[in-house]
């Protein structure tokens, strides 16, 4: 079943970013994870099995910029248990309709060149790739 996130979720959502090769520690997913859901701008879907369990979460927000506005997938994954089973599907359609309420007519998101196999899952759901970048950052130190 397809829900929208709540503050229960931290941990198994902070448990799924390991399979997107990210480390994240549980308290730091509930600082988040409540940013977010305090923020209309933010969408956070989960999939919740029969048992309860978690097996897959997407984040979609809306980018403002000077020049044009779009809904964006800020992550999705799906436990590698039941890849293939659909739950990705519902996931970026939840995100799509959330994008549809908050008057978005385009849905982007950014992929690492190395994720094939989400390439061609995205493809298969009508998303087009419109270009190549670079991505470039700059780490400030901690603020107490």
């Amino acid at each position: 079943m397809i829900r929208p996130a709540e503050m229960k979720d931290a941990p198994a959502l902070a448990t799924l970013c390991l399979q997107l090769g990210y480390i994240v520690d549980r308290d730091l997913a509930e600082v988040r994870l409540d940013r977010m859901l305090s923020n209309k701008t933010h969408g956070i879907f989960v999939n919740e099995e029969a048992d309860h369990l978690i097996s897959g979460w997407a984040h979609v927000y809306g980018k403002y910029l000077i020049e044009l506005e779009y809904a964006e997938i800020g992550g999705i994954v799906v436990d590698q248990t039941v890849r293939r089973s659909g739950v990705g599907q519902k996931l970026m359609m939840a995100c799509e309709e959330w994008a549809r309420a908050n008057a978005f007519t385009e849905m982007r998101l950014r992929s690492g060149s190395q994720r094939n196999e989400a390439h061609i899952f995205y493809h298969h759901l009508g998303y087009e790739h419109t270009r190549d970048q670079k991505v470039f950052r700059k780490k400030f130190e901690e603020v107490d």
